[in-house]
């Protein structure tokens, strides 16, 4: 009796991601440390690099990078070819899309979503009183788990702030987080072209 619950205990510590198989579609391996996958990876030309960490329940499309000592959350979505930076950090339930890049030292968070081919290969990230402020490319921004264009941030923040529970001090540190992500994105598009 007491080695069954040994081997039950064992198995429930086992962590668990999604890799795609060749037809596709999304298959569950079990495993310890990350080397004991090191045959799947292969196969699909996943790389890892060294001491990346990579969160319960993942999934990692074919052909994606993650640099060394990149972080991956639980629940994350690591697209097909996604290229994930040295020192990156994906938070728990972000969603990285095909040919997405993300740069070094990058933080993407909790349920942000970074679309199919976006580069980022600098970011904007803030730890603000309430929830995270992040640059996710593309005239966009996520603040907490609401993901939208930096233009409906800039109509919308003072009722979203009140629907949100703000107090009006904390409406106005993050209006002065949207006018920084402009600046921010302004600042990218203006490189981008010289």
């Amino acid at each position: 009796m007491a080695w069954q619950n040994l081997k039950s205990k064992k198995i429930n510590e086992m962590k668990k991601l999604y890799l795609r198989d060749e037809d596709y579609n999304w298959i569950r391996f079990e495993y310890e440390e990350l080397s004991d996958l090191s045959d799947e990876f292969k196969k699909n030309k996943i790389t890892i690099g060294n001491s990346a960490t990579i969160g319960n329940f993942a999934t990692i499309g074919n052909s994606a990078k993650i640099g060394d000592y990149a972080t991956i959350g639980d629940y994350a979505t690591i697209g097909d070819y996604a290229t994930i930076g040295d020192s990156a950090t994906i938070g728990n339930s972000a969603k990285i899309g095909d040919y997405a890049k993300i740069g070094d030292y990058a933080t993407i968070g909790n349920f942000a979503t970074i679309g199919d081919e976006i580069i980022l290969i600098t970011g904007l990230f803030i730890n603000g009183t309430k929830n995270t402020v992040t640059y996710v490319g593309s005239a966009s921004m996520s603040i907490g788990c609401y993901t939208k264009k930096i233009s409906w941030f800039k109509k919308n923040y003072k009722i979203l702030g009140v629907n949100e529970g703000y107090t009006s001090d904390e409406i106005e540190e993050y209006y002065t987080y949207i006018l920084l992500a402009e600046i921010f994105h302004k600042n990218l598009i203006k490189h981008e072209k010289n």
